[in-house]
C-alpha cells in the first residue's frame, strides 16, 4: 500500500507524447491495489497508451474479475489486505500460464524479490517508481506475451499440418491393408466377403458384451485374416483334406498377419485380433496357446463371429452348415473353445444375428453395428 506521492506522473506533455506515437491495442490489463487513487492513476495513464483497465481492490475482487475477463498482463501490489500480491500471482498462473505479471512492491527486500522471481514474476518494480519506467516495463511484458502467442500460433500451425499428414499416411496405409486383405479374398471364390461378414456378427456381438471401441475394432474385424497372402492358392482352395504341412502353413496366418501389419499399424487391438483370434479359451488354439482371459476380449469377440461365418458358408470341401445347428455348436463350446461371457451376448443378439445371416446369404451387407 502507498499513497500517490509515491508514483511520479510525468509531465502532461510527455503522456501526450506517448498517445500520438503509441497504436492503440487489445492488450488488457488489470490492475490491482488497494489504494483507489493509485488504481485510478494508473488505470488513466495506461489507459492514454492505449491499453484496455480494470481495476481491483483486493485479491477476492481480481479473482472474481479474472472469472470473466482474459487479460494480457496482471500488474499488482505486493501489500493487500488478505492474500497478498504474490499469491494472486500465483493463482494467475495456474489459470492462465501465459499472463504476463508485474509485482509492485514498497518493500524493497531480498526476500519479496526472490520469491516474485522463484514464483514466475515478469517484473518487480519498487515503489516510489516513475510511471515512464512503469511504461517501459508494461510495454516489454507485453511485447513478450505478444511473442508467446506468435509462437504458440506458429506451434498449433505446425501441429495442424502434422496432424494432417499423419491423417494422410494413415489412410494410406489403411488403403494398403485393405488391399492386401480384399487380395487374400480374391484367392478364394468362397471367401469372398468373409471379412466384411465376421465383422458384422462381431460387431453385434461385441454390443452386448460392451467395453470395445467399435472404430478400431471395426478394422480388426477388416483385416484378421490378412496373414492368408502367405498362404498358397493350392491351399487355401483345397477340396480335400489338409495334410499336416498344409495345415501347418495355414495355422501361420495369423502370426503372418501380425507380422505384416505391425509396422503399418501401431495398434494393440488390431494386433491382438489379427494373431490372436483363433486362440482358444481352453488354451488349444494357436498360435501362441494363450487361454482364459489372456486372451485380448476382442479377439475372444471375434472368435466367435469368425466360427459363425466359417460354419454357415460354403467351402470347396462342403456346404454350409445350417443356421441352427452352427448356433448349437457354438453354445456346445462354451468353456472349451470360446469364452462363456461371450457366448452368452451370442444368445443375447442370436436374433439379429440370424437376420444378418439371412441378409448376407441373400447377398445384402448392412453396415455393421456400432457400439456405443
Amino acid at each position: 500500500m502507498f499513497n500517490t506521492a509515491l508514483v511520479r506522473e510525468p509531465a502532461e506533455s510527455m503522456v501526450s507524447s506517448h498517445d500520438s506515437v503509441l497504436p492503440i491495442t487489445a492488450d488488457r490489463i488489470l490492475v490491482v491495489d488497494d489504494e483507489p487513487n493509485i488504481c485510478r492513476l494508473l488505470q488513466r495513464y495506461l489507459g492514454r497508451l492505449g491499453y484496455e483497465v480494470q481495476i481491483a481492490g483486493s485479491v477476492p475482487d481480481a479473482l472474481e474479475t479474472l472469472n470473466t475477463a482474459r487479460f494480457d498482463l496482471v500488474l499488482t501490489d505486493l501489500r493487500l489486505p488478505g492474500p497478498s500480491g504474490l499469491d494472486l500471482l500465483v493463482e494467475v498462473r495456474s489459470r492462465s500460464p501465459g499472463t504476463r505479471t508485474i509485482l509492485m512492491s514498497a518493500h524493497a527486500d531480498v526476500y519479496a524479490a526472490a520469491a516474485a522471481i522463484e514464483r514466475g514474476v515478469d517484473q518487480l518494480i519498487v515503489k516510489p517508481f516513475e510511471l515512464e519506467d512503469l511504461r517501459a516495463r508494461v510495454s516489454d511484458s507485453l511485447a513478450k506475451r505478444h511473442a508467446d502467442r506468435v509462437a504458440e500460433a506458429e506451434r498449433e500451425k505446425l501441429e495442424s499440418r502434422l496432424r494432417q499428414r499423419d491423417t494422410e499416411s494413415k489412410i494410406w496405409v489403411l488403403r494398403a491393408a485393405h488391399a492386401l486383405a480384399a487380395a487374400v479374398e480374391a484367392k478364394d471364390e468362397y471367401t469372398a466377403g468373409h471379412a466384411t461378414r465376421v465383422t458384422g456378427y462381431a460387431m453385434t456381438i461385441a454390443e452386448a458384451v460392451g467395453g470395445i471401441d467399435p472404430v478400431r475394432f471395426r478394422l480388426a474385424g477388416d483385416l484378421h485374416d490378412v496373414g492368408k497372402i502367405g498362404v498358397p492358392d493350392n491351399v487355401l482352395n483345397k477340396a480335400g483334406k489338409l495334410t499336416e504341412e498344409e495345415f501347418v502353413l495355414i495355422r501361420k496366418h495369423p502370426e503372418t498377419g501380425a507380422h505384416i501389419l505391425q509396422p503399418l499399424i501401431d495398434d494393440p487391438l488390431v494386433l491382438g485380433v489379427v494373431r490372436w483370434h483363433h486362440e482358444r479359451w481352453d488354451g488349444r488354439g494357436y498360435p501362441d496357446k494363450l487361454s482364459g482371459e489372456d486372451i485380448p476380449l476382442p479377439a475372444r469377440v471375434l472368435a466367435v463371429a469368425d466360427t459363425l461365418d466359417a460354419m454357415t458358408s460354403h467351402r470347396a470341401y462342403r456346404r454350409g452348415v445350417p443356421w441352427p445347428d452352427v448356433v448349437a455348436e457354438i453354445r456346445k463350446c462354451s468353456g472349451g473353445q470360446f469364452d462363456p461371457r461371450v457366448v452368452k451376448a451370442f444368445d443375447t443378439m442370436v436374433t439379429r444375428l440370424e437376420a444378418q445371416y439371412r441378409d448376407f446369404a441373400r447377398g445384402f451387407v448392412s453396415p455393421p453395428t456400432l457400439v456405443a
